[in-house]
């Protein structure tokens, strides 16, 4: 129980604390969408910190993560056609209040998503649970309860409500370079959904893939912060961000768009949002 105050105070001095950084960072140059283009990828990777592993009997692994040093924080949902469906996520839910709907009161909570959820009030369920700085593995869970998407999970499927971009997998499918200033500018968050058409069973090799950035003012560069494959029989959301920020999404696959690999073909969609 006194964690949560402590956890509170510890929050607000790293705002006060990370105050001037930000005030530094908009007075630079806003970039161009030309420059944002132009700019190359960073040759070092961000590190993503497992916060929580967490494995249901159904066969769906949620993952949540936090990106550093950009403090980013994310959701990956993985699940096999035809024995789990992904949960949909409550528009406007903190990913603490996503991880307290899927959880039972047995399971500690990481203390990051406490961190990063925001100027709302904690939510009176967590004071039920223990809040541990490590990481939080868990196997066999019973299907949380939460609403999923509806319908068939195929090549055809939409998973978003809605969505910046879609494209239905055929054979010969070009990789898919999104970024967020062609949507709008910034954004606190970026969404893909990969789904991998061939069946369960075929090599792991023919994967698709999604890659998250964000950009680094400070070096001009695209830092990447999350870099996944979807093998033959998976589904895959991604959700990462915290903080408004310039962001691109990559969507491609394993076999180079190879058109004469007519049975290797995945399905994508992809936003960016507050």
């Amino acid at each position: 129980m006194r964690l949560i105050p402590a956890l509170l105070a510890a929050s607000a001095g790293a705002l006060l604390l990370t105050a001037p950084a930000t005030a530094t960072t908009k007075a630079m140059t806003e970039p161009t969408a030309e420059e944002l283009r132009a700019a190359p990828i960073a040759e070092e990777a961000e590190a993503e910190v497992k916060l929580a592993l967490l494995r249901y009997s159904n066969g769906l692994t949620v993952e949540f993560n936090d990106s550093q040093p950009s403090g980013d924080v994310g959701i990956v949902q993985t699940a096999y056609i035809g024995r789990a469906s992904l949960f949909a996520r409550d528009r406007g839910d903190s990913f603490l209040e996503t991880y307290l709907k899927i959880t039972p009161v047995s399971v500690a909570v990481p203390q990051r998503l406490v961190e990063a959820h925001g100027a709302k009030p904690l939510p009176v369920e967590l004071q039920r649970r223990t809040v541990t700085k490590e990481l939080v593995e868990v196997d066999g869970l019973a299907t949380p309860a939460v609403p999923t998407m509806s319908g068939a999970v195929n090549c055809n499927k939409t998973y978003y409500p809605w969505y910046h971009w879609r494209d239905v997998g055929h054979p010969g499918m070009l990789p898919r370079d999104a970024y967020s200033s062609s949507y709008g500018g910034k954004y606190v968050k970026a969404d893909s959904w990969l789904i991998n058409c061939l069946s369960a069973g075929n090599p792991p090799q023919i994967a698709a893939r999604h890659r998250l950035f964000y950009f680094n003012n400070f070096l001009s560069k695209w830092a990447e912060q999350s870099d996944t494959f979807v093998y033959p029989g998976q589904e895959q959301h991604i959700e990462k961000g915290l903080v408004n920020r310039y962001r691109r999404i990559i969507q491609s696959d394993s076999w180079g768009s190879d058109p004469d690999c007519t049975s290797c073909t995945y399905t994508r969609e992809g936003r960016f949002h507050d």
